[in-house]
């Protein structure tokens, strides 16, 4: 509906604000945009809709009640807009962000539309983005190497690695990263960080792209620079939809469109220019020198009287569209002009909109085989995406200190005597391998959910990947802890007892380090570290060092069948002992164990196999594992659930 035609005139207010608040707006004709501050250029507009959408979640630990997060809201947002859903904590900001994402989709009733037509998710999703609040960013690459590796995960085969450079720097240098792009994202200062999670994201040239809390942790500076290139891009043609909670005045009447929530309904879509008025008309008046947003925020929290239903019912809960402008797009000149002052002062660092070119949303693209360079759902093909993926695993673990440290320790190698060695070997290597993974692989899920969400990869080629990259960093540091012990113990120098011995030693390792990665999967790392340990308690209790088969009571006996570190310590104990070796030279008065078949007999050990313990703990790393594969994928729905 034209504002020009139906909304009631808005009423000039008496008291005007001081120079730092007052702004004046230049009007753009419809259906374009503004790019660099007054120069128009064309767009096709992709416009994302949603009517009646509601959202329950079931709270509680056992009789779970249902509630509702969202009750039945509309609302358009227009492309080549920067729009601004804002309310209260717990308005429903961020649940609504989710659903319209797509981020969400369960307990969600209603429709979601493009260009006013039902939206088919899978083509929105390769169209779109989401940077959530918190920048996920591997810490241990540099800018480049992180741009370089999204780039060679989003940007189809159709690009050679020229093209691919050349569109890195052209991003980097408009978001004034590319002076640092040899610095590693840990360096990086919080709006630095932002702006390469946006960068990483323009790599496939979103047209519609979502963002939680951007100014999240950042100074007033900084913010003003965010919301300006968010400004930028939205000049260009994108939709750029994003939640804030508690905006300063001049942020504030950057946005082009306002949606307002509180307690899970629409009290206002439209202009920020008329807010106030729209207020006024219900008796709420703004005070002078007040922050029209705090007002909102005050208003909406019920500090001037319960108007939620009154101000839902007015807005017809997001339906009404009269107090939308007719030009979309409308440029805030002196708060546009302040932040350029701080820019050119140095105060700000400069950042532009790289030049962005993409193709239409087409509601027929979900059909695979009409798109064969997407591989499917993804830019690039499964094959791609694990060599990719290989490569950033095993370029983390090469700079990764806390794992290297932590796998080539030498707590164990001063044991008293062989059998007590072999056993504290176990223990060595299932702690280590295990409590490397449990302890590291939590901190990537943000991330893994983050990429995953956005297409950058499959799960499988992820899996995959993290999988075979660090099997070879745990072989190597337990072959060095193994043949170093091995040497100083004094074990017999026989080719084919040190290579049995190094051989069940990785395998010990291998299904340690299949537990870690499925108690990563399972529990954060406080958790993991707390009852992680209780999983290997009943092995090594049963393993054959604390209490033998034979004195074990007869109901109990089954989990030695069972125990991996039962098969994992047989397997040493016989690599050393065992397979016809000679009688051992004594030195003392008497020696009990002349004969190593006797004490192979001692320990219960005398029906002992090395083929059986290698095939146990093979089929125990591959069983382990796509277990552990299973409960990601089920954690990582569940996080995106928990999200609201």
């Amino acid at each position: 509906m034209d504002s020009s035609s139906s909304a009631p005139s808005l009423p000039r207010l008496k008291l005007k604000r001081p120079d730092s608040q007052k702004i004046d707006l230049i009007t753009v004709p419809e259906h374009s945009c503004v790019s660099n501050f007054g120069q128009t250029t064309d767009y096709s507009a992709v416009h994302v809709g949603f009517k009646d959408i509601s959202y329950t979640v079931k709270v509680g630990l056992f009789r779970k009640k249902p509630r509702r997060l969202l009750d039945n809201v509309s609302g358009d947002f227009s492309g080549g807009e920067l729009t601004a859903i804002m309310g209260p904590s717990g308005s429903g900001k961020t649940c609504l962000m989710n659903i319209l994402a797509g981020y969400t989709n369960a307990g969600v009733t209603g429709q979601r539309f493009i260009n006013d037509e039902v939206r088919n998710e899978n083509a929105f999703r390769k169209q779109s983005c989401y940077i959530m609040q918190d920048d996920n960013l591997q810490p241990l690459l540099t800018v480049q190497e992180s741009m370089t590796i999204a780039a060679n995960l989003k940007m189809s085969y159709m690009y050679s690695q020229k093209e691919k450079h050349n569109r890195i720097k052209e991003i980097l240098e408009c978001m004034s990263l590319w002076e640092h792009r040899k610095s590693r994202t840990s360096h990086l200062s919080g709006g630095q960080k932002k702006r390469l999670s946006i960068a990483l994201e323009l790599l496939k040239n979103p047209q519609v792209m979502f963002f939680d809390e951007p100014t999240s942790g950042l100074d007033s500076l900084t913010s003003k620079q965010c919301v300006m290139l968010l400004k930028q891009l939205a000049s260009t043609g994108q939709t750029i939809i994003c939640t804030i909670h508690q905006p300063s005045a001049i942020l504030f009447e950057m946005f082009d469109h306002l949606y307002v929530l509180a307690s899970g309904k629409c009290l206002y879509q439209g202009s920020v220019k008329g807010l106030l008025p729209y207020l006024e008309e219900t008796g709420l008046t703004c005070p002078p020198y007040h922050n029209p947003a705090d007002y909102l925020l005050e208003v909406a929290s019920g500090e001037h009287g319960d108007y939620i239903d009154i101000l839902t019912n007015k807005s017809e809960n997001g339906l009404c569209s009269d107090w939308r402008k007719k030009q979309r797009n409308t440029i805030q000149l002196e708060s546009l002009e302040h932040i350029s002052k701080a820019m050119r002062a140095g105060r700000i660092t400069p950042t532009t909109a790289p030049p962005i070119i993409f193709p239409k949303i087409d509601k027929h693209k979900h059909k695979e085989h009409s798109n064969p360079c997407c591989y499917g759902s993804y830019p690039t093909s499964f094959c791609n995406q694990f060599c990719v993926l290989l490569k950033r695993t095993f370029l983390i673990l090469t700079r990764d200190r806390t794992l290297a440290y932590a796998r080539l320790g030498e707590d164990a190698s001063n044991v008293l005597n062989n059998f007590n060695f072999m056993f504290f070997s176990v223990m060595f290597l299932m702690l280590t391998a295990f409590n490397c993974v449990s302890t590291t692989f939590p901190l990537e899920l943000p991330i893994l959910t983050k990429e995953l969400f956005n297409k950058w990869y499959s799960l499988k080629s992820y899996y995959l990947a993290i999988s075979i990259a660090d099997i070879p960093m745990q072989i190597v540091a337990t072959l060095i802890y193994a043949l170093v012990t091995y040497y100083l113990t004094m074990q017999p120098v026989d080719a084919y007892r040190i290579i049995l011995f190094l051989f069940m030693c990785i395998l010990i390792s291998l299904v340690a380090q299949s537990w870690g990665l499925l108690i990563g999967a399972c529990m954060d790392i406080k958790n993991g570290v707390i009852f992680g340990p209780f999983c290997f308690l009943p092995f090594t209790i049963f393993s054959g060092f604390f209490v033998q088969l034979n004195d074990s009571h007869p109901y109990m006996r089954w989990l030695f069948h069972i125990s991996f570190l039962k098969y994992g310590f047989e397997g040493l104990v016989l690599s050393v002992f065992g397979y016809n070796r000679g009688k051992l030279p004594c030195n003392a008065d008497y020696c009990h164990f002349v004969n190593p078949e006797k004490f192979l007999d001692q320990m219960d050990m005398e029906h002992a196999n090395y083929s059986m313990a290698v095939i146990f703990l093979i089929s125990l790393i591959a069983l382990i594992r796509f277990i552990a594969y299973y409960v990601l994928s089920v954690q990582i729905q569940n996080n995106r659930s928990k999200r609201k």
